[in-house]
């Protein structure tokens, strides 16, 4: 008969891996949005399926069941593929091990009702919470109906009558039914622990952002006033000075011009991202920016290529946006050590989420980042360069955050760069085409 008490320890025996997986991966100090720890999820997975099996659910006396299905569902969609079927195949070893093979009768049908999450878990990812959830609820019924029709064939083929009584078949609609909630809370539980996860590490910017805007909006243009004067001064006495002394002039001068656009980085963090929100025509903003960008790329010993889609819109600051694509064009450049580099651009309008997205990536063959290197970007102060701040990429970070778009840098040490924005698109009608 089923019991209550067996019941909420298969429940809890399934909810444990999603705060252990909270307390040594989600709950640690990440720079960047926390990836998902594939390893970690199997190896849940598999001791809390072995826990699951030692404390089976006594339908009748012929019939025993678990709620480690979920926990295989768990890892194939939190996991990857390669994990899920190393867990759906490492089942039937527990069982063998803790009971005998006959006990295996379940596990075809079983191995049947993971092909849909063995589907869905590459895009896993990138489904909305609702789609989630009903899949979430949809896997255990494709179970229940599994295990249904195998009840079915014991009791009408082989004449298992124990399984055509009522209190059976009520225990397995109980069993089933708290199965689908669990699996529903399982899901919901790891997608609100991730959300948290991502939310603090998006705290943690932010306060590093209003530090560093704060310290700007007090101490910079007290700051420039001052080099403005040095400045003017400076260039009258270049004018009367020649030979040697005018060498050392010009060098004052470029520095002064270096300090100035270090002030000019810590205003852009301290005013308001987005000034205006006017509609965007990206296309044409991005062959602006390459054509304006093309010199500097060629003086550097590099050449750009440009690939971009027609009729490309969004809505923000041309301004900033244009600001933010400078930034990144420019270290694409300074990365390029060889006379023979590239740097590619290509944009294109991208479906995610039941929504459309205009994606960018600018792709270098420069000298590339390490992971510890990648971590640390757009972090105050940090930067590859001799002679850089970190300012200016941190800059171009909370642009493309303001427009509600995402960056991100994909690098080898090596073998170059890749960066790939994201921008919320726009449509427009054919007659309102012409850019505001």
């Amino acid at each position: 008969m089923l019991q209550l008490k067996d019941l909420l320890i298969q429940f809890a025996i399934i909810i444990i891996p999603v705060f252990l997986y909270e307390m040594f991966w989600l709950s640690r100090y990440h720079n960047t949005s926390p990836k998902q720890n594939r390893l970690l999820v199997g190896l849940l997975s598999l001791l809390n399926i072995f826990i699951c099996l030692l404390y089976p659910i006594q339908i009748s006396d012929n019939m025993a069941i678990t709620f480690s299905i979920l926990l295989m569902y768990s890892a194939i969609l939190y996991g990857g593929r390669v994990i899920g079927i190393i867990v759906i195949f490492a089942k039937p070893l527990f069982m063998y091990l803790l009971y005998d093979i006959s006990v295996l009768k379940c596990f075809p049908f079983e191995l049947i009702s993971c092909i849909l999450p063995l589907i869905v878990s590459p895009q896993w990812v990138s489904f909305s919470r609702r789609k989630k959830f009903a899949l979430s609820i949809l896997m255990p019924i494709l179970y229940a109906i599994c295990i249904i029709c195998l009840l079915y064939y014991e009791a009408t083929v082989n004449g298992v009558k124990e399984y055509q009584s009522e209190q059976t078949i009520l225990s397995v609609c109980i069993f089933f039914t708290v199965l689908t909630i669990t699996m529903l809370f399982h899901v919901y539980l790891r997608e609100f622990l991730f959300e948290n996860a991502e939310i603090r590490v998006q705290m943690q910017k932010s306060e590093k952002l209003n530090m560093v805007s704060e310290l700007a909006a007090s101490v910079a243009h007290e700051v420039r006033n001052p080099l403005t004067v040095v400045r003017g001064f400076i260039q009258l006495i270049e004018n009367q000075e020649s030979g040697t002394n005018r060498e050392y002039m010009k060098l004052v001068l470029t520095e002064l011009d270096r300090a100035e656009n270090i002030i000019s980085d810590y205003l852009n963090l301290a005013r308001p991202q987005i000034e205006e929100k006017k509609i965007i025509n990206m296309t044409e903003q991005l062959n602006e920016v390459t054509t304006l960008m093309s010199t500097y790329a060629s003086l550097q010993g590099a050449f750009l290529q440009v690939n971009v889609t027609e009729k490309m819109f969004t809505i923000g600051d041309r301004a900033k946006i244009k600001q933010a694509i400078i930034n990144i064009l420019k270290n694409g450049v300074e990365a390029i050590k060889e006379t023979k580099g590239y740097i590619k651009i290509e944009a294109n309008i991208e479906k995610m989420r039941d929504r459309e997205y205009i994606r960018i990536v600018v792709k270098d063959n420069g000298v590339g980042m390490s992971r510890g290197q990648l971590d640390r970007l757009g972090q105050p102060f940090y930067s590859l360069k001799e002679k850089g701040t970190g300012l200016g990429l941190m800059v171009t970070f909370s642009i493309i955050e303001a427009h509600k778009g995402t960056i991100e840098y994909l690098s080898e040490e090596g073998k170059g760069t890749e960066v790939h924005i994201l921008l919320p698109a726009y449509h427009m009608e054919e007659e309102n085409t012409e850019e505001l």
